[in-house]
């Protein structure tokens, strides 16, 4: 994807300027995680750098295959990293997570954004949604007055959003689940997924779903973009890589007309899931010291700057501020409110399998198959399981 192809282009320019070669191997997202797993585990240093999606570090980090970063920076006369880095962003680096030790730097800086359509909420006298009843109030209104609002005449649907099972149901679902007070687990540890606040997220979930495309169920990102892209929905969570082909003629239908904001609140203040990809060194790297230098290098200001302008989030909060590169990505202020407002995946090494089983109750749901009292009933009875055969 566009982050590989940012980090390869990185590492060419790497080499032009310090004749240092860098392979890099690539794998599907699907089974990145366990390749891995499997290859840190096995001690082989076969790979001096890896890049790592935030929610998979813990994993990482508790099975003590990542180097700590901190005596590459004394070595170097330096504490650590900078203060330009986005603090959320860095945090996911650290175990425990927020104060523990340094063991990876943030290269891409996700963040989810609210998309909607500013067109359709201007024609409608409909103000930007600032909590979620907003979001359903102008659901439904978009949903009654637009039935044949999209490019040729078709349906233009309120709200879309992704509910296949594992990662996209949960994805889509976390800004609803935290804005109404939930949380995946209680004071003291245990899963509370089935919480009165739980209960009432999802079921506000299936509330929106009366007013999605049908077959949401099923959805996952190319299937949302796809609604969005084609004008038949009007609004949705997304992430940012996603933004530059609203301004795309060969992509979209509504170039131009897409509005990207923070996440709608609640009972609590609106909060995005991060999602930010990061770059670690193996505890058995080889070559340590020379892909710290390439770490330091890459995720510097000047060449973090060059990933953004081919499609990166940053994670440096001067480029999001650079007068440059707002021109270029109008959009960098919302995502810089979003990183400073998000909310990390729950930090614990069984979040991968804890993430499939919630988004399979959760996608079942959606799909009529189960209440939302079930779902959440089963969806916690599983979650305690999961932890109970990790212990």
């Amino acid at each position: 994807g566009v982050e590989g192809d940012a980090l390869k282009q990185a590492a060419r320019d790497y080499e032009a300027q310090t004749g240092v070669h860098i392979n890099i191997a690539e794998f599907p997202y699907a089974n990145l995680f366990e390749k891995e797993l499997v290859d840190l585990n096995a001690k082989t240093g076969a790979y001096d750098l890896i890049m790592l999606d935030d929610p998979w570090f813990p994993r990482f980090a508790s099975a003590d295959v990542l180097t700590d970063l901190k005596p590459f920076y004394e070595k170097r006369g330096q504490t650590g990293p900078d203060d330009d880095f986005v603090p959320n962003s860095l945090a996911l680096c650290r175990h425990p997570y927020q104060t523990g030790a340094l063991y990876a730097l943030p290269y891409v800086g996700n963040s989810q954004l609210f998309f909607y359509r500013k067109d359709v909420f201007q024609k409608h006298a409909l103000k930007e949604p600032a909590t979620w009843d907003e979001v359903l109030a102008a659901t439904k209104i978009i949903h009654e007055r637009e039935s044949n609002g999209a490019p040729g005449g078709g349906k233009m649907y309120g709200y879309v959003m992704r509910a296949a099972q594992g990662n996209a149901a949960v994805a889509d679902f976390m800004p609803i689940f935290w804005a109404f007070g939930a949380e995946m687990f209680d004071a003291s540890g245990r899963p509370s997924v089935n919480s009165a606040e739980g209960i009432a997220a999802l079921k506000f979930m299936l509330e929106l779903g009366k007013y999605a495309p049908p077959g949401y169920a099923s959805f996952n990102a190319d299937d949302v973009s796809a609604h969005l892209l084609q004008g038949t929905a009007a609004m949705s969570i997304n992430w940012p890589a996603w933004i530059s082909s609203f301004s795309d003629s060969a992509k979209s239908k509504v170039t131009g007309q897409m509005a990207f904001t923070v996440m709608p609140g609640a009972k609590n203040p609106g909060r995005a899931e991060i999602g930010n990809w990061l770059i670690a060194i193996p505890r058995d790297a080889r070559n340590a010291e020379a892909a710290f230098d390439f770490l330091v290098w890459a995720t510097s200001r000047e060449q973090m700057k060059q990933s953004a302008l081919r499609g990166n989030p940053p994670t440096r909060k001067s480029i999001f501020t650079d007068a440059e590169m707002v021109a270029k990505f109008p959009a960098y202020p919302s995502q810089l409110r979003s990183l400073d407002n998000s909310r990390p995946r729950p930090r614990t090494p069984l979040w991968n399998e804890i993430e499939n089983s919630f988004g399979i109750f959760l996608s079942k749901a959606n799909s009529g198959e189960l209440s939302a009292e079930d779902a959440m009933n089963q969806a916690n009875a599983e979650i305690v399981k999961i932890i109970e055969r990790g212990k």
